[in-house]
């Protein structure tokens, strides 16, 4: 026994040390993030913006309505798909034709399928009636600034890049809940950094569903989007599939924000666990070192098995950490509106949740997406598992939008 508790508590020690490397290495990664880097350029090409819909989610009409008062001084396109004539989000896109006669909105209502990514599926739909160079795809729980498409098509049209992306904000619909703020505070304080020590290390290697810019002769070498329809993860593969042809992406220095609606806990379990195990399917070896960005519950592990001052100020310089990190994130791209401080034992609180969603998606390799059950195959790709109910607690966010 003696032994074994030995090794546990190297492995502690070992993983809280990492834990406080990749800590710092974020707090620098996000600091040094150019602020305001790209330069005003005269020339904003035509673009079209593809938004798939499904269902009447919480501040549909809002999200939407950010793309409709756009200041964008080309040609703007945009295009909002959805698979049923019977789609409670025809109504809104409706109203907003009616609102803004003058923009150039297109609705397709198409159920045409060409893999088992339906969101994907809807894209392949759309581009048939796409008219610009610059392809823009979103997803339909997103709110951006005034500016935001003429930044990045203007971006876009001086870049030697095939695409931009985006990193994102979480943005709760319901402020006064605490779940919603637990799935804000995750973005903000975890998948933000990630993305940029990322794309600081490596480069950017995966796109974000909340906006992406391409040109549209890089669409044209994905089929239209056909080339991604039966994978969970299209964005990131997006990126990959862009590296393959010897082209780059390129990181935004700003963020969207994406909406969290969830009220119930379950709910915000239901799609933590999907983007885990999505994860573990495309990225395994990165899943695996990911652990190191949930270690304060193993440093407390730490603790109880060799109370010393030293472990102490290890559990307590990983806490102090990760208060400052979401603080750099905050200085450099700032929070949504609707998103509050965390005390320090919710950020706590919210490093045991997922480390034990972490640990979670290990169990299996099934997730629920928009009311369907999918198995994840090796390499991100998926099928339909009907032998599976497809029971969804409401208000699964980003699902198959």
């Amino acid at each position: 026994m003696a032994i074994l508790a030995t090794a546990a508590l190297a492995a502690c020690a070992a993983i809280s040390v990492g834990a406080l490397a990749y800590l710092l290495l974020a707090i620098w990664c996000v600091a040094r993030l150019p602020l305001n880097a790209w330069r005003e350029t005269p020339y904003v090409p035509a673009t079209t913006v593809l938004k798939p819909l499904c269902g009447d989610e919480p501040h549909l009409r809002e999200a939407l309505l950010t793309f409709c008062t756009q200041r964008f001084s080309g040609p703007l396109q945009l295009i909002f798909g959805v698979r049923s004539p019977a789609d409670p989000a025809i109504a809104i896109v409706s109203g907003l034709k009616a609102e803004f006669p003058d923009l150039d909105i297109e609705l397709v209502i198409d159920p045409t399928v060409h893999g088992a990514n339906l969101k994907v599926s809807n894209l392949v739909n759309m581009m048939r009636f796409a008219k610009h160079d610059v392809i823009m795809v979103s997803d339909s729980d997103v709110f951006i600034q005034p500016d935001c498409l003429q930044s990045v098509a203007a971006r876009l049209a001086v870049s030697s890049a095939a695409g931009i992306t985006c990193a994102f904000r979480g943005a709760p619909v319901h402020r006064d809940s605490w779940v919603s703020q637990l799935g804000a505070l995750y973005i903000d304080a975890w998948t933000i950094p990630a993305v940029v020590v990322d794309a600081t290390l490596f480069g950017v290697k995966a796109c974000y569903g909340p906006l992406i810019a391409l040109r549209r002769e890089f669409v044209a070498e994905l089929d239209n989007f056909r080339s991604v329809a039966s994978l969970l993860v299209d964005d990131a593969e997006i990126a990959v599939l862009a590296e393959r042809h010897g082209h780059s992406i390129e990181l935004a220095p700003f963020a969207v924000d994406t909406t969290v609606p969830e009220t119930r806990f379950d709910q915000l379990l239901v799609h933590e666990l999907r983007w885990a195990r999505t994860t573990r399917a495309v990225r395994p070896g990165q899943f695996v070192a990911s652990l190191v960005t949930h270690a304060l519950p193993i440093a407390s592990i730490m603790v109880a098995l060799h109370p010393s001052p030293a472990s102490a100020l290890l559990f307590g310089s990983i806490a102090g950490l990760r208060t400052l990190l979401l603080g750099v994130v905050e200085a450099r791209l700032g929070r949504a509106p609707t998103a509050t401080a965390p005390t320090p034992w919710f950020l706590i609180f919210g490093e045991f949740v997922y480390l034990g969603v972490w640990l979670w998606a290990f169990t299996g390799r099934t997730i629920v997406w928009r009311g369907h059950r999918l198995r994840i195959l090796p390499g991100g790709r998926i099928v339909f598992d009907d032998s599976l109910p497809a029971a969804l607690p409401s208000g699964d966010r980003k699902a198959a939008t």
